[in-house]
């Protein structure tokens, strides 16, 4: 079953008041409007109005026809007319057939008929096209067998303007009558669109508003498992909105916190491990010298004449020598990394101090090829960055060929300033990438495995980072990182 979430409620609750208000609002002022404009456009006064135009129309065009047909009627039975049709007059029947024809603008005609034979002819003056112009004729038989045929004329503008004004009128009537009734049906029809409208509403802001929460839930899930010390939890970004960006900068927390934890987990390791390594060189120290010191003194000592024995001593003299100084040179690698010195940091341009320490160090900069790249400012330790490049760097040979060269690179980006270490040599084993900065251990058969210690352990003392991969096509890459200037002045004016 879905569940909606109570800040889901709110999203659906907001559209439905947004669409609600307007609905009531519109439906108030059309309301008002439609009553207003009924009022204005069906009231009686309009109405008779209008009624009263059609029957004007209907008046003047049967008092056009009455006057015609009482013009056409008189003459017929005019008995000096009809004297001159039975006389056979032509002049004075001529004469009174002008006479009604000029007298009535709506005629076009007037004739004087024996049978189907026209006697005598008069046309208006005035021209009557048949496509603007509706006629009908009119007729009376005479006495003597004459007939008398008159052709009345009406515009047919006249006529559609009557009809036209009828059927308003007929419209109107039938609006007034039903507008009621319309009106509901209108308002049913837009409250069923409405409805779906506001179901579409609500549908669409369950979808927005899960798409929302969704993402809220899982940063919150994500706090939760952080908040239990799950510092490995990201949330996928997903958007550039509001949300998106608060999730990246939850991302970019969490990789803060764990980066940091891993710092300090990580300096607390090699804490321990120096005060180890400081108490190992007290221990190996102490005896060294009284063990070469008994050595020496049995080798002077010795007065005897047995070759065998004194070639015996002799070795063995030597062996103790050769190993004291091996346990002495450990002693000072011991010595060495438990009394590293505090980071004293100056601002550097990255380029340039990878520059003047290959200058200072000839003898492995014939082996290196410096690619320089953006210009960066990092704040570090000369002397302690300097030990970490002479260590990476002698790694890098070591792994390399003795024809192959060891690559150093520049680069920026992301608020971080780069050196990338590359040789040439066979890569890494898992085992090895993964325990490579572990005090003690080392892939060399003479190694003491604090090189890489020393090195992350400078470098993190820098708030920077050191990473390792594998070369695009083969070697190691070593790439440290250290923040730039501008962003470590950004974080810490904004408490970062």
């Amino acid at each position: 079953m879905l569940r909606i979430g109570k800040f889901e409620w709110k999203i659906i609750l907001a559209l439905l008041v947004t669409a609600a208000v307007p609905l009531v609002f519109t439906v108030f002022i059309v309301e008002r409007l439609v009553e207003e404009s009924m009022a204005v456009g069906l009231n009686e006064r309009v109405m008779s109005g209008l009624r009263s135009g059609v029957d004007l129309y209907k008046e003047v065009i049967e008092s056009r026809i009455s006057i015609a047909r009482l013009q056409g009627e008189s003459l017929n039975n005019e008995a000096a007319f009809q004297k001159a049709v039975s006389a056979g007059e032509m002049k004075s029947i001529r004469t009174k057939l002008e006479d009604l024809i000029a007298g009535n603008s709506s005629m076009s005609r007037v004739r004087l008929l024996a049978g189907d034979d026209v006697v005598a002819e008069e046309k208006s003056a005035l021209l009557f096209p048949t496509d603007a112009w509706k006629s009908r004729t009119e007729e009376w038989e005479m006495p003597d067998g004459h007939r008398l045929e008159i052709t009345l004329v009406i515009s047919k503008q006249f006529l559609a303007a009557s009809e036209t004004l009828r059927d308003l009128v007929l419209t109107l009537e039938d609006v007034q009558e039903n507008f009621q009734p319309w009106k509901m049906g209108y308002y049913r029809l837009f409250l069923f669109v409405y409805t779906w409208i506001l179901v579409a509403a609500v549908v669409l802001g369950l979808i927005l508003a899960r798409s929302v929460t969704r993402r809220v839930a899982n940063l919150a899930q994500a706090t939760r498992m952080a908040a239990r010390g799950d510092l490995t939890v990201r949330v996928p970004v997903g958007s550039s909105d509001e949300i998106g960006v608060l999730t990246g900068s939850f991302n970019l927390m969490m990789d803060d916190i764990q980066r940091g934890r891993d710092r300090i987990v990580y300096l607390e390791k090699i804490s321990a491990w120096q005060g180890i390594a400081q108490r190992l060189a007290h221990e190996i120290k102490n005896p060294l010298t009284p063990i070469q010191l008994s050595v020496q003194e049995l080798h002077r000592s010795y007065r005897g004449d047995d070759p065998v024995f004194l070639s015996k001593l002799n070795d063995s003299l030597e062996i103790v020598e050769e190993e004291v100084g091996n346990l002495r040179r450990m002693v000072e690698t011991f010595s060495e990394f438990s009394k590293m010195p505090q980071v004293q940091a100056d601002s550097v341009e990255l380029n340039s101090f990878v520059s003047d320490f290959l200058k200072h160090n000839p003898h492995i900069a014939g082996r290196v090829k410096f690619v320089s790249g953006s210009k960066v400012s990092v704040q570090l330790d000369r002397t302690l960055m300097g030990r970490v490049l002479i260590n990476l760097i002698n790694n890098g040979l070591d792994a390399s060929q003795p024809e192959d060269d060891v690559y150093l690179e520049v680069s920026r980006g992301n608020g971080w300033g780069t050196i990338h270490v590359i040789d040439q040599g066979g890569g890494l084993s898992d085992e090895a990438r993964a325990r490579l900065f572990q005090p003690y251990f080392t892939t060399k058969p003479e190694g003491t495995g604090l090189g890489l210690a020393i090195v992350k352990k400078i470098i993190l003392q820098h708030g920077g980072e050191i990473t390792v991969e594998d070369g695009a096509t083969s070697g190691t890459v070593f790439k440290v990182r250290l923040r730039t200037e501008d962003t470590q002045q950004q974080e810490e004016s904004s408490g970062g």
